[in-house]
C-alpha cells in the first residue's frame, strides 16, 4: 500500500484511505430533516453490511477519493435557464429520493440529483459528462454540510380562554349639581341662547306692567299660532271654543283689557240670569269690540254662565281671525244657534250693523249703521227674553278705517288698511243699558212690534254713547 496523505481530522476519511477497497460501501444513513424520513433511516440500516462505516468520502478502485458517493466531479456551474418541465420529487441527504429502496450493494452508486427548485425557478439543463479530476491533496474532503436540523418540537396552542357575555348594568347618575360653564367656555350660539333665555326669565319674573307685557306677547305668539291651526287644544264644544287656547290666551286678553284699554263698565247689574240679548254698536277696522265685551261679563258678572257673541261670516271667512275668534267663544251668526244659546242661559252678544259697522272710515265714527231687518227682535220675541242695549266707546280709535283694499283673493270683502298693525291704546268705556222687555203674547210675525223694538234699542245706543262721548276727557287717557 503506497503511502497517502489524508487531510482532515475525521478518522472515518484515514482508515478508508488506508484500507483496500473491497466492496462498495453502502450509503450513508439518511438523517430525515423531516417527521416523514424515519421509515428512510431504518431501510438504510437494514441494508448497511456488518462492520460497515458511514463515510462521508468514499475513494475509487484507483485509490482516487470521491464526493458525495457521485461518480463524477461536480461540473462547472452554468446560468440556469427557464424550463417549463416540472421539478422533480424532494430528495433526501446523499441524493436518493425519499421513500425509495436502497439500491444493492453491486450497483454503483446513483448520481447525485438536483436539489429541487422553488417554484418560480426552473432547473436547468444537465451538464455532459466530463473525465473524473482528481481532488487535489491540499483540497479538504470534508463535505461543508449543515447539521441537520431538528425538528421543531410541537407545542400544542393553548385553548381559547372562555369569554363569557359581559353583563350591562346601569345606575342612574344623581342630578348635576355643578354650576353653570362661565361664557367664555361656551359657543357664541350657546352663550346667545343662554343670553336670551336669561332675558326671558327676567322679564317674565319682572314686577309689575314689564311682566305683565312679556306674557301678553307670549300669548300673542300662542293665539297667531292658533289662527294658522298649529296650535291648540282637541277637546272643542259643540260651538267650536278651545278651553285650552282661551286660558293660553288669557294673559293677551288680560293685558288689553286692563293695561291697554283701561275699559271701565257701567250697569253690569242689568244682566238678567237665565239669558239675554245684548245688543251693541260695531266699530274699529277689526271686531275687537266682541272680546272685550265677552271679558267684561267675565269679570263683572262671574255668576253668569260664560256669554258668547256673535260674529258676522265674514269675519269666519277672514283669515286667520275667523279661526282664532271661533276657537276664543265666536260663534257664526244664525237664528238656530242663538236660539241654542240662550236656551242654554247664556248671554248673548249681537252686533246687528254687521260688516256695515266695522267697514265705516274713521270720519263716521260713532254713526249708527242700518241695524238690518230686525233679527235679534224677532230672536226675543221667540224666545221671550229682554234685549239690553250696551254702548261702546274706544273701539273707534283703537283701530281706525283709513282704507280699504281689495280681498277677494284673500275670501274677505275687502282688507282694512290702519296707520299702526297694532291697535292703539284708546280709552274704553262700556255702558250696559236696562232691559227693553217685548209685548206679551206679542208675535215675530208682527212688523210693526218689530220695527219699534229696533227702532228704541238703537236710539237708546245713540243716547248713551253721546253721553259718554260728552263726558269724555281725551282719546287716550278718558
Amino acid at each position: 500500500m503506497g503511502s497517502r496523505r489524508v487531510l482532515g481530522n475525521d478518522p472515518f476519511q484515514r482508515g478508508a484511505a488506508e484500507r483496500p477497497p473491497a466492496t462498495p460501501p453502502a450509503p450513508p444513513p439518511e438523517e430525515a430533516t423531516a417527521p416523514g424520513a424515519a421509515g428512510a433511516r431504518e431501510a438504510d440500516g437494514a441494508s448497511r453490511p456488518p462492520g460497515g462505516h458511514s463515510s462521508r468520502a468514499r475513494t475509487e478502485p484507483g485509490g482516487t477519493p470521491k464526493r458525495g458517493g457521485s461518480s463524477r466531479p461536480a461540473a462547472p456551474k452554468k446560468p440556469r435557464a427557464p424550463s417549463k418541465r416540472p421539478a422533480p420529487p424532494a430528495t433526501a441527504r446523499g441524493g436518493r429520493p425519499e421513500g425509495r429502496p436502497p439500491l444493492p450493494p453491486s450497483a454503483p452508486p446513483p448520481p447525485a440529483e438536483t436539489p429541487p427548485l422553488p417554484a418560480s425557478a426552473s432547473p436547468a439543463p444537465a451538464a455532459p459528462p466530463a473525465e473524473p479530476v482528481p481532488v487535489p491533496v491540499e483540497a479538504p474532503t470534508e463535505l461543508l454540510r449543515s447539521p441537520p436540523a431538528e425538528p421543531e418540537p410541537h407545542i400544542p396552542a393553548p385553548a381559547p380562554a372562555e369569554v363569557s357575555a359581559p353583563t350591562l348594568t346601569w345606575t342612574p347618575l344623581p342630578e348635576a349639581t355643578s354650576a353653570p360653564a362661565p361664557e367664555a367656555d361656551r359657543g357664541p350660539e350657546t352663550g346667545a341662547a343662554s343670553v336670551g333665555v336669561s332675558l326671558v326669565e327676567a322679564l317674565r319674573e319682572a314686577p309689575g306692567l314689564l311682566a305683565e307685557a312679556w306674557s301678553a306677547i307670549e300669548a300673542a305668539v300662542r293665539a297667531l299660532r292658533a289662527g294658522l291651526g298649529a296650535a291648540g287644544g282637541e277637546q272643542l264644544d259643540v260651538y267650536g271654543r278651545d278651553a285650552r287656547l282661551s286660558e293660553a290666551v288669557a294673559p293677551l286678553v288680560d293685558f288689553l283689557y286692563s293695561r291697554w284699554f283701561r275699559v271701565e263698565v257701567e250697569g253690569a247689574a242689568h244682566v238678567p240670569a237665565g239669558g239675554a240679548l245684548l245688543v251693541a254698536n260695531h266699530a274699529g277696522a277689526l271686531p275687537l269690540d266682541g272680546p272685550m265685551l265677552h271679558e267684561a261679563l267675565r269679570r263683572e258678572r262671574p255668576n253668569l254662565p260664560e256669554a258668547r257673541w256673535l260674529a258676522e261670516d265674514q269675519v269666519f271667512y277672514a283669515p286667520l281671525l275667523g279661526t282664532l275668534f271661533n276657537r276664543l267663544g265666536a260663534v257664526r251668526a244664525s237664528p238656530d244657534s242663538a236660539t241654542r244659546l240662550l236656551g242654554e242661559g247664556r248671554p248673548v252678544l249681537i252686533f246687528p250693523e254687521g260688516i256695515q259697522g266695522i267697514g265705516k272710515p274713521f270720519r263716521d265714527r260713532y254713526r249708527l249703521q242700518r241695524f238690518g231687518r230686525g233679527g235679534f227682535v224677532k230672536l226675543a220675541l221667540r224666545t221671550g227674553r229682554p234685549i239690553l242695549p250696551v254702548a261702546i266707546m274706544g273701539a273707534e280709535e283703537t283701530l281706525p278705517l283709513l282704507g280699504k283694499l281689495p280681498g277677494g283673493l284673500l275670501g274677505v270683502p275687502y282688507v282694512p288698511v290702519t296707520p299702526l298693525p297694532l291697535p292703539l291704546p284708546a280709552k274704553w268705556r262700556i255702558r250696559i243699558g236696562e232691559p227693553i222687555h217685548v209685548p206679551p203674547g206679542a208675535k215675530e210675525t208682527d212688523l210693526s212690534v218689530v220695527e219699534s223694538l229696533v227702532e228704541a234699542t238703537r236710539s237708546t245706543i245713540e243716547h248713551m254713547l253721546r253721553e259718554l262721548l260728552g263726558a269724555r276727557g281725551g282719546v287716550f287717557l278718558g
